[in-house]
């Protein structure tokens, strides 16, 4: 079943770009953290999950989903196999859908939405949508004739649930100042990730970046939510895993 669904998401995925659907299969690998370049929907169809999202730790159990907005650091983790929904989708294209009649663009918005956050008035819409990503299991098995249709309508109602129920907008008193921006973040786990089999010590790092050995340990704790040698340790065990899969 796992390598039927990941040949039919090549398929889909070749042909939308700015929406991506995948049911994948998790042996129960780690993944380290990593910064996202999309809006992320995660549905758990089985099992339980765990990820750290900007340093906050939550768990995923099945029959929920969770968003990761882009522009966020997360960390993927679980002990045991499970299978998953993973919606993706371009935030340029989210900002145009999201554009006024007048063809205004709308203030910034940030996208929140999980299990643990949810406030009483906001349960029935993530119940509702909930029952939206079950939809997509039988379109994506038994492909009835019009199935991609469907499924990118599906993906579009929630999109729109979560614009209307789950979407905070922002303005630019809301951006801390001082902070690291996400970019320089996101180099600092591409640059581990490049070379995590090296012998990288924090102040290598550090002075590639440019950055004190103090600050940049505590820019990173804040960031991703751990130190940077736990995050390269686990980059390392993810490699391995990922070696040991191939052999």
């Amino acid at each position: 079943m796992t390598d039927t669904f990941t040949r039919i998401h090549k398929q889909y995925h070749a042909q939308n770009e700015l929406i991506s659907v995948e049911f994948l299969t998790d042996r129960g690998n780690y993944h380290a953290a990593q910064f996202s370049q999309r809006l992320e929907m995660i549905y758990l169809l089985n099992g339980n999950a765990g990820l750290i999202l900007d340093g906050t730790e939550m768990k995923l159990i099945q029959g929920e989903f969770v968003v990761i907005d882009a522009r966020r650091v997360c960390e993927f983790h679980c002990k045991e196999r499970f299978m998953q929904i993973r919606i993706s989708v371009d935030r340029g294209f989210l900002a145009e859908k999201l554009r006024t009649n007048a063809g205004a663009q709308l203030p910034a918005r940030m996208y929140i939405c999980s299990r643990e956050d949810l406030t009483p008035g906001q349960l029935p819409v993530f119940l509702r949508m909930c029952e939206l990503f079950k939809e997509l299991v039988p379109l994506y098995i038994n492909e009835p004739e019009g199935y991609r249709l469907r499924t990118e309508s599906i993906v579009l109602e929630l999109l729109y649930l979560l614009a209307g129920h789950f979407s905070i907008p922002l303005v630019k008193e809301d951006l801390p100042e001082g902070e690291a921006s996400p970019l320089q973040i996101q180099e600092i786990l591409a640059y581990i990730e490049a070379h995590y089999a090296e012998a990288i010590t924090l102040e290598t790092i550090s002075s590639q970046f440019g950055l004190s050995r103090e600050y940049f340990s505590r820019l990173f704790h804040k960031s991703v939510g751990i130190t940077f040698l736990q995050h390269l340790n686990r980059v390392r065990i993810a490699h391995l895993y990922d070696d040991l899969d191939q052999l």
